[in-house]
């Protein structure tokens, strides 16, 4: 059952906003069982690659190991995967390979997230560490994006404990009563991240929306 989550929330208002760029044929890395953000992009062929089988799922492989010819997209795709992956400096590598010269990757990940997706849950990235990583790989940035501040952060770290403590996927009637909680809990958060421009919000983003392209 949906439950709202500000994370998912700022994270599509994010891709919605870089969308501009993803064009001709996309290949997404790690899209998962639903292709939530499939629907933002104008796109000639639209690709799919996960490590699990799924409805939506087009290449079943892993990241690291992307089974498509050198230059064959014109742009990738990737939200909250890069955590999940023991070596992401191979993944960035295999983007790069199949991107074509000039093209752009979209990619998400988050600076903090309860543990989750057991074991296989590694990494976070600093937007300083989001640079490196890509740009020592041949990567330029274009654009990046930070996602939340200090109150959208306590806002999702709170909801996430209730989600995990009272089991609310499991549990509809509670499950919606919350969702509507949590959903006032969000807006608000945004509305106050939104206007707190100090230092001390900054250093308090739940993650970050990098635009980046082939040389």
């Amino acid at each position: 059952m949906y439950i709202y989550q500000i994370e998912r929330t700022l994270i599509h208002a994010q891709v919605k906003r870089f969308a501009k760029h993803i064009s001709g044929d996309v290949l997404d890395v790690g899209g998962g069982e639903r292709n939530r953000y499939k629907d933002l992009f104008i796109y000639k062929t639209f690709t799919c690659l996960d490590i699990s089988a799924g409805p939506e799922v087009d290449i079943v492989a892993s990241a690291d190991a992307i089974p498509l010819p050198d230059g064959s997209k014109d742009a990738v795709v990737s939200t909250q995967m890069l955590e999940h992956v023991k070596y992401p400096e191979r993944c960035v590598q295999e983007m790069y390979r199949v991107l074509k010269k000039g093209g752009h990757a979209l990619v998400t990940a988050p600076q903090w997230n309860e543990l989750h997706s057991e074991p296989h849950d590694y990494w976070r990235y600093t937007k300083y560490g989001f640079i490196e990583l890509f740009e020592r790989n041949g990567f330029r940035v274009v654009e990046y994006e930070q996602r939340g501040g200090f109150f959208s952060n306590a806002a999702q770290m709170t909801l996430r404990y209730f989600l995990d403590r009272l089991h609310l996927h499991n549990r509809p009637v509670l499950g919606r009563v919350f969702s509507r909680i949590f959903q006032a809990m969000g807006a608000f958060a945004i509305f106050l991240d939104r206007h707190d421009t100090s230092e001390a919000n900054r250093k308090h983003a739940i993650g970050w929306c990098f635009l980046f392209r082939k040389e």
